[in-house]
């Protein structure tokens, strides 16, 4: 698939089938998703991949009343595979204090060095990569966050960690066009120009 294909199919997907999804397919994704961007070659970014539908359904669970008032059903826990995408501040300011990236960032104070906490851009990278790689696959996908203290319990996930949501994938089910965003109206893409400021805003 072109790749500007890939790009135009992706949509967030909230209603997923129960057909399978082939695991050989989920480690090219995550392969792809884990040679994203990384400032200073970090590579602080991590996921952990939920396929058990017992722990799916408790990761999905705290979203339930949010469901009961949006009139969605709970496509978090219908979504074969979970992959929750977790990154580490403590990775990125590590790296920053090793000899190399020391002689250019002299001087600098964590508060000033880190003014944008670049850990996060990584972290959104890689889950726009998913969501491409998934729809590359034949896929469908999606994005939410999580409740962060239940993700650690119950995942083992590190402290120093923090799970900046989960990817959902899965085969849409056949009336996925009914379902748009959780909390919205519909709603159009900004034109071009709107979004698009040439040598100036």
């Amino acid at each position: 698939m072109e790749f500007r294909e890939v790009v135009r199919k992706r949509r967030m997907i909230r209603s997923f089938s129960d057909e399978p999804v082939d695991s050989a397919a989920v480690r090219r994704i995550l392969d792809l998703a884990r040679r994203g961007p990384s400032g200073g070659f970090s590579q602080g970014v991590e996921f952990v991949v939920v396929l058990d539908p017992e722990t799916r359904h408790r990761i999905a669970a705290p979203a339930d009343e949010v469901f009961e008032i949006s009139g969605h059903h709970n496509f978090i826990a219908q979504a074969p595979v979970q992959i929750v995408i977790c990154v580490s501040p403590e990775i990125y300011k590590a790296r920053y204090r090793e000899p190399d990236k020391m002689k250019v960032r002299e001087g600098l104070d964590d508060d000033t060095l880190w003014v944008v906490p670049y850990w996060y851009t990584d972290a959104g990278a890689a889950m726009n990569l998913v969501m491409l790689a998934a729809v590359d696959e034949g896929l469908s996908a999606a994005f939410v966050g999580g409740d962060a203290d239940l993700l650690h319990d119950l995942l083992g996930i590190p402290e120093d960690f923090i799970p900046i949501g989960i990817a959902l994938l899965g085969h849409a089910a056949p009336d996925a066009d009914r379902f748009g965003d959780v909390s919205g109206e519909p709603r159009k893409r900004r034109p071009y120009d709107d979004v698009v400021h040439q040598e100036r805003w």
